[in-house]
């Protein structure tokens, strides 16, 4: 959800090629590498390429171990779905990316909910990590992370695709990969919620859940 308003976001302001990365980190969710291949189509973007990174060999996480529950959000354990630097390991995979096609410019997703469970989804970390970018490359070039939803809720992010016509019923968000959504995980209340605050209905199909625009 977060992603794909971000993308639509950069189509009404940038003038040139927008080229969309997708990460295939081995995540039970991967249903959302099928609704990313489409949202690119649909955006039109420049290019759209699924880099591999293989995070399921970690193990001990129930985003990549299909063998470990996904918590309940009322269970209160969204600690439990961190990914260790999965955020940092995204940005330099998309950096390399990046310097094959001479892209300085890199656009990431995180808000303000996601600061408690998630530390990388904080501005510092992003400055931090850009400052990294430009000394570890192989020549001297502009590096930058934006994050320009860094600061705003999800309720905000959905208030913005609203906006702008975000397809939000091309995207997915349960972390249960499911098809329709679980819709008792985190990830599924909190965007439900974010829709209910702004007196809509989410277009998902949910198994479990009440929507209450």
């Amino acid at each position: 959800m977060d992603s794909t308003t971000l993308l639509w976001w950069l189509k009404a302001r940038q003038q040139g090629p927008i080229h969309a990365i997708s990460i295939d980190y081995g995540q039970r969710h991967r249903v959302e590498l099928e609704c990313a291949a489409r949202l690119a189509r649909r955006a039109e973007v420049a290019a759209h390429e699924t880099l591999a990174l293989d995070l399921a060999a970690l193990g001990g996480n129930p985003l990549t171990d299909p063998t470990l529950d996904v918590p309940t959000a009322e269970s209160k354990r969204q600690r439990d779905t961190v990914v260790p630097f999965r955020n940092m390991l995204f940005a330099t995979l998309a950096a390399a990316y990046c310097a094959t096609k001479g892209i300085t410019d890199l656009y990431m997703a995180p808000v303000k909910d996601d600061y408690a469970a998630y530390r990388d989804c904080r501005r510092p970390f992003y400055e931090s990590l850009e400052q990294s970018l430009r000394l570890g490359a192989a020549h001297e070039a502009p590096w930058a992370i934006h994050v320009p939803f860094v600061k705003l809720w999800k309720r905000d992010i959905v208030a913005v695709g609203l906006n702008l016509g975000v397809p939000y019923e091309e995207t997915h968000t349960c972390y249960e990969g499911l098809r329709p959504a679980c819709g008792v995980c985190d990830a599924c209340c909190e965007r439900l919620a974010a829709f209910a605050a702004n007196r809509a209905c989410d277009p998902l199909a949910y198994a479990a859940g009440e929507q209450t625009p």
